[in-house]
């Protein structure tokens, strides 16, 4: 009898510790976070980019900038980066999204280019 107490003990904390982890709340929603991933990836581009004038850029500064600008902490960014490393379906969604954004912005810079 005490084996199946201890059993049934065990089996409730491991449904407790199931059923908590897939209610715990992503740090910063999906929405949010692809909008930032497109924006990490335009900025990622050019801080690579061989212009002089984006050479001189601290890219730290535009690093704080980003996250000031989207009002999340570097800590806040880094929790969300590893919940949805640990939900590959949902990031490969946000990442997906993302470069949905990038491509549209590219193109409308093109257009633009090419209008001039």
């Amino acid at each position: 009898m005490k084996k199946i107490n201890i059993l049934a003990t065990v089996l409730a904390l491991f449904a407790i510790c199931i059923f908590s982890s897939c209610k715990e709340k992503a740090p910063i929603d999906k929405k949010k976070m692809t909008q930032m991933v497109a924006e990490y990836y335009i900025l990622d581009a050019v801080s690579k980019h061989e212009l002089r004038e984006v050479k001189s850029l601290d890219m730290n500064l535009v690093y704080v900038d980003f996250l000031n600008k989207h009002e999340v902490t570097a800590a806040e960014f880094d929790s969300a980066v590893s919940y949805y490393a640990r939900r590959p379906l949902e990031f490969k969604e946000i990442y997906e999204d993302a470069i949905k954004i990038v491509n549209k912005k590219l193109k409308t810079i093109n257009q633009q280019l090419d209008e001039n």
